[in-house]
């Protein structure tokens, strides 16, 4: 008795720690949702204004070609579709005695709450259809937000810098960079499919994907939901793309060479060696239906998205502009009686100070030796200015020889 007793005590703690378990990982995903989906909405009424109830209401994706679970409109002819994930979709409606009605081009976004306008149905049979194609702009009737949504085509289009999605921020109206027009720059709030973005050390995004795994962007200005917060300025919350029913790939090559780029005025009047700097960015994409000869064909069901940038180490020699100046030959020998300054006179005699007078500057075995490989100015009064790029070279190539 006791041991039975004490196995359905423990079995009983498994049970509510599992529970638990799930409801912490429900939490987040609903959470995540009221960002990253959005919500369908609108009413069904037939030609002389009457809702039409209990109307089979379905959702067809146009990219996907997958279809939603029917939602039935209720006494008053509404229908709702909760947790939409962004995309472009067609509202199929049927009823008994009413033809079938299709309408076509309804755009939903991250975080968007879209109010379909009324669809009139026609007396008739399900087996003929009406479609109707949505031109204008839908109103934004479900709340007061003022959001921008940067699709996935005009990702594709737009000059937009490949390094972080935050450069698209730029196309949305009412913003300078990613900075709110009169906000302040480090109030804004960064999230990638749903989950913060920010880094909470410096209030700064912690996450910038490349511009080409990213399907849209949603930027929020003003009149934020329940479910935005911890910041007062924009609100940007960007999505992963995902496969299609085709199979599409894209690569891209991204050199930044500064021998392609003009010398500066400065560097021409000093005649020196402009600053280097070499980079490069690779990347590319591909996805698709999840495929599987004789065993699963996932069109309209199972996709896959899989997207990579390479930044090989970017080089920068000299980046700071700075020169050293490199010995002559009398200098080379501890001779210092003839150098000259910037300005073109002798600098003040160099002493030894066991000797009271000007001399030959004695040297230290270990300057002998980095003598033997350090290279010199072609003047015999004058060193040279070099660039830490041409001196390093130099040295390379450099033997190393006897001094006296």
């Amino acid at each position: 008795m006791h041991s039975a007793f004490q196995n359905r005590h423990v079995c009983g703690a498994f049970a509510v720690l599992a529970c638990l378990c799930v409801a912490l990982l429900l939490l987040p995903a609903s959470a995540s949702a009221q960002v990253t989906t959005g919500n369908v909405t609108g009413r069904v009424a037939d030609s002389s204004g009457a809702v039409v109830p209990n109307a089979n209401v379905v959702l067809i994706s146009e990219v996907h070609g997958n279809r939603s679970a029917a939602v039935k409109t209720n006494k008053e002819g509404d229908y709702t579709f909760a947790d939409v994930t962004p995309d472009t979709y067609t509202v199929e409606v049927t009823a008994p005695a009413f033809k079938t009605s299709l309408e076509k081009g309804i755009e939903v976004t991250g975080g968007d709450r879209v109010g379909v306008p009324p669809i009139t149905l026609q007396v008739g049979g399900t087996t003929e259809t009406v479609s109707v194609t949505a031109e204008a702009t839908l109103i934004q009737t479900q709340s007061g937000e003022r959001s921008y949504a940067i699709e996935t085509q005009q990702i594709e289009n737009l000059p937009i810098g490949h390094g972080n999605f935050a450069n698209a921020v730029a196309f949305s109206p009412g913003t300078n960079g990613t900075t709110r027009l009169g906000s302040p720059t480090a109030e804004n709030n960064f999230m990638m499919d749903g989950v913060s973005a920010m880094d909470t050390g410096n209030n700064g995004q912690m996450l910038s994907m490349n511009i080409e795994s990213i399907g849209e962007i949603k930027v929020i200005t003003q009149g934020y939901q329940a479910e935005y917060g911890r910041s007062t300025g924009l609100q940007i919350s960007a999505s992963t793309k995902s496969g299609t029913n085709q199979l599409h790939g894209s690569g891209y090559g991204i050199f930044t060479e500064s021998d392609w780029n003009s010398r500066s005025w400065t560097v021409q009047k000093n005649g020196t060696v402009p600053a280097y700097s070499s980079a490069q960015t690779y990347g590319g994409s591909v996805g698709g239906p999840v495929y599987i000869p004789k065993v699963f064909n996932g069109k309209n069901k199972l996709f896959f998205f899989v997207a990579e940038e390479w930044r090989p180490s970017t080089a920068i020699v000299n980046g700071a502009g700075s020169y050293l100046r490199l010995p002559t030959q009398l200098e080379m020998q501890g001779n210092f009686s003839q150098t000259l300054n910037n300005q073109g006179a002798l600098i003040a005699p160099i002493k030894d100070p066991r000797r009271g007078s000007p001399s030959r500057i004695r040297r230290s075995p270990r300057a002998v030796f980095t003598l033997r490989v350090w290279p010199c100015s072609s003047s015999s009064r004058r060193g040279i200015l070099r660039s830490s790029r041409e001196r390093l070279t130099t040295m390379r190539k450099h033997k190393p020889r006897s001094i006296t």
